[in-house]
């Protein structure tokens, strides 16, 4: 009856939010729906392996049971979950103690406590600042989905405002061109963070890199890049990644800025304020390309003011002057944060 009340409670609110705004997410509404759902599953174990082992998160919505009592509108297409496991828990252990949380709203500093439900429909608290004894399967609508998209709107905007070409149209190759001949690129083959500025109940990192070179008379080109994979501090990957196409740019020097994706970032808000700060296209005529470049990261770097965010996306490193058709083995980026092993690649034609 407790959980009843409870899910009841919970869908109130979700009804009232929803009515706002058609692409509301309540978390508590979720959580407390998963919670249940999982209560009166005959196979709990089974279903958290599941989530566990999914090579990327769960999306709720293909979680839920078809006939659960949220409705569509209150469940968002980035909506997902990850399970958080105590190091001294194990997958096959009882999961009866589960607790099906969410992440607080607003910036990060400004949190107190984690907000969940036990399998049998209590409300409970976690700390913030200290991981849990107990698994949590976290809720989040701020994660690996939601950074997907967010790369592709923020190119999208950087190219509407002016701050990136389109590669048909960058002055070097055309589409047609690289098709026929194949292009020049760089490889990010290794790749270790020492600190990804998360909480617990944050979970995996989504870190992305703004990729900042000059086309002619030093306009800006200004890439995002996601790097998905790199979840955890002080862990190494070998992604293989190609990170830098040398076609996209006139000049064989670019820097890579590395951010960590957090929650709420307004990315035309952002974008708005790096065409203020890098200025006009014609701003840096007549500069050295290597000067230009230079400037074009600082103010990059300047224009990410925490105003522009709910929840401030981390300056995780910035990594300077990388050249084309150069390697690089376990080079230090400026900060001492990030480590990276880079190669030339040649892409070739189909």
């Amino acid at each position: 009856m407790k959980l009843k009340n409870t899910i009841f409670i919970a869908l109130c609110a979700v009804a009232s939010f929803t009515s706002v705004s058609a692409f509301a997410v309540n978390k508590d509404a979720i959580a407390a729906q998963l919670a249940s759902q999982l209560h009166n599953s005959g196979n709990l174990n089974q279903q958290i392996q599941q989530i566990e082992r999914s090579h990327t998160p769960i999306r709720v919505d293909t979680f839920l049971a078809p006939h659960n009592m949220l409705t569509e509108r209150s469940v968002g297409d980035n909506t997902e979950m990850w399970l958080f496991l105590p190091v001294d828990r194990a997958l096959d252990d009882d999961m009866s103690d589960l607790v099906v949380a969410y992440p607080p709203s607003g910036d990060e500093a400004s949190w107190t406590e984690v907000t969940g439900y036990t399998l049998s429909g209590d409300k409970t608290s976690l700390a913030v600042d200290q991981e849990p004894n107990v698994p949590v399967l976290v809720v989040d609508d701020n994660g690996y989905y939601a950074m997907k998209e967010g790369m592709e709107k923020l190119n999208a905007l950087l190219q509407k405002s002016g701050l990136q070409e389109k590669a048909s149209a960058a002055p070097q190759q055309s589409m047609q061109a690289q098709a026929a001949t194949g292009f020049d690129a760089t490889k990010l083959t290794k790749i270790s963070v020492k600190d990804t500025h998360e909480p617990w109940v944050k979970g995996p990192a989504e870190i992305y890199s703004l990729v900042t070179g000059v086309l002619t008379d030093n306009k800006p080109q200004v890439i995002a890049v996601e790097m998905p994979y790199l979840d955890d501090k002080e862990a190494t990957y070998y992604p293989n990644q190609i990170v830098i196409n040398w076609s996209a740019y006139d000049y064989r020097v670019v820097d890579m800025l590395m951010y960590e994706h957090d929650s709420g970032t307004n990315y035309k808000t952002l974008v708005q304020a790096l065409v203020s700060a890098i200025g006009a296209a014609g701003s840096l005529a007549g500069w050295p390309p290597s000067s230009a470049i230079a400037e074009i990261t600082n103010r990059v770097i300047a224009a990410m003011p925490d105003s522009v965010f709910v929840d401030d996306d981390d300056f995780v490193d910035a990594c300077y002057t990388l050249e084309r058709g150069k390697s690089y083995a376990d080079f230090h980026c400026s900060a001492d944060n990030a480590a990276i092993s880079m190669e030339p690649f040649f892409v070739e034609p189909n």
